[in-house]
């Protein structure tokens, strides 16, 4: 098959590099082994993820996107080493380096004290993984890659069980090659493990709102925990978007007692993390809140302090209903290209002025099919996510912040753009029709709600 000649070509490749390392003695040796071996299980994973929709195809991209994500990876490497030369992942790999050493004793390291509650589970938690084999700092980043790669492709598969077959493409090559997941994750910190543990909340939610089974409910729980620990404020976010989902999409399956009481356990569970998260975040991030005039202090020291360095947008913070749409241009268009002035800053605007021009594109489009919205339950969840993501993260100011950032809204944002605007031309459904007449039936389960 043509995937398979693609799969041992790239493999071939990296085992050629890998020996000519070995045979040189260089350090590098081990980092092209654990691609090599990434390299291999992730071609596995895109095997085991293909279905009927995307037979034909999927294997490949998802090799080819990993291939991509290690050229971002090297890529995020030399901007920490050598372009700044500082950077958060210095410090995770060297307060990790030492908690492996408490690992390997066979104990639990205390956390480090230092910075926030998130910050320190991420030094933990890389120093448990470092207790298994310490790699060098290219190799942490290789490893933290190739964990949020696992998140994009969750991200994917949440998307195909609720999207038209023509509708896979074009967002599996925007999750999988776009900048913002193949260059912004791609080393040792937050960024990476969030967006492995979107990818599994989505995917879990999305499997949870085919019809409520609550066998979903515990990968919901986990993943929402993981990314409570970490930042809970993205966690609350998706609790709160699972909890509008419910109340308003009209999601078709049976009217039975008992999918009804399966459907309120869901509300009541998604609105009990809401509860508990927000009650968590006072104590987390250091806020004294004894009334709401305590939050307005507060989200104005966050954008006097992220408006103090580098590109600095200009507006405020959410206040009103009215202020939402700059507060979404912000997060997920900008920098615009007149606002770049360094060559980092012009490759950034350049991918949110794609994002941009494919938005007004489909815009008609979205706006024909938006009677469809509230019957595709992942949907109207991510445009609920996304409303509240941009509401939130509008108290950031710095472009730099919102760019490392947006891995954690693009996602849901071009799910909407995609599933409401990217419509079937006449030739591809020509040509569905007739390969219809000779396929058999999808397999059950799949792509239930289209």
């Amino acid at each position: 098959m043509k995937n398979e000649s693609v799969f041992w070509v790239l493999l071939a490749a990296v085992g050629a590099g890998f020996g000519f390392l070995v045979a040189f003695g260089a350090s590098g040796a081990a980092i092209v082994l654990v691609i090599a071996i990434g390299t291999l299980l992730i071609s596995a994973v895109g095997r085991t993820m293909r279905r009927d929709v995307d037979a034909k195809w999927i294997a490949t991209w998802i090799t080819l996107g990993f291939v991509a994500k290690m050229a971002g990876t090297f890529a995020r490497y030399y901007m920490v080493m050598y372009l700044y030369g500082a950077g958060d992942s210095l410090r995770y790999y060297s307060v990790a380096v030492q908690m492996a050493e408490v690992w390997k004793s066979g104990n639990i390291p205390s956390l480090s004290g230092n910075g926030s509650l998130g910050t320190q589970v991420v030094e933990a938690t890389t120093g448990g993984i470092f207790a298994i084999a310490t790699p060098s700092l290219l190799g942490g980043f290789v490893l933290f890659a190739i964990l949020s790669y696992f998140g994009q492709l969750g991200l994917y598969a949440a998307f195909r069980r609720w999207a038209q077959p023509h509708q896979l493409k074009p967002y599996a090559f925007l999750v999988l090659f776009l900048p913002t997941y193949a260059f912004w994750p791609s080393s040792i910190g937050k960024d990476a493990l969030v967006v492995l543990f979107l990818g599994l909340a989505a995917y879990s939610i999305s499997r949870l709102m085919e019809n409520f089974e609550l066998r979903w409910v515990l990968p919901v729980a986990l993943s929402m925990g993981g990314l409570g620990l970490i930042r809970i404020h993205v966690a609350a976010l998706v609790a709160l978007a699972l909890v509008g989902t419910v109340i308003i999409s009209k999601l078709r399956f049976g009217a039975g007692f008992l999918v009804k009481g399966r459907k309120f356990l869901t509300f009541a569970g998604a609105a009990a993390a809401v509860v508990v998260a927000v009650t968590l975040i006072p104590d987390i991030v250091g806020l004294e809140l004894s009334s709401a005039d305590d939050i307005a202090p507060f989200t104005e020291e966050i954008t006097r302090r992220t408006s103090e360095d580098g590109t600095v947008a200009s507006g405020n913070p959410v206040r009103s209903i009215i202020d939402v749409p700059a507060a979404l241009a912000l997060v997920l268009f900008r920098p615009f290209i007149f606002e770049a002035s360094q060559l980092q800053h012009l490759l950034a605007a350049a991918e949110t002025t794609f994002i941009l021009l494919l938005t007004v594109w489909k815009f008609p489009s979205i706006i024909r099919n938006w009677g469809q919205w509230r019957r595709n339950g992942y949907l109207v969840f991510c445009t609920l996510y996304t409303l509240g993501f941009a509401v939130v993260f509008s108290v950031v100011r710095n472009l730099g912040i919102i760019a490392r950032q947006r891995g954690q809204v693009l996602a849901f944002f071009l799910a909407v753009v995609i599933g409401l605007g990217w419509n079937e031309t006449k030739k591809a459904r020509e040509r569905r029709m007739e390969s219809e007449r000779v396929m058999p039936d999808p397999e059950p389960g799949m792509a239930l709600h289209r």
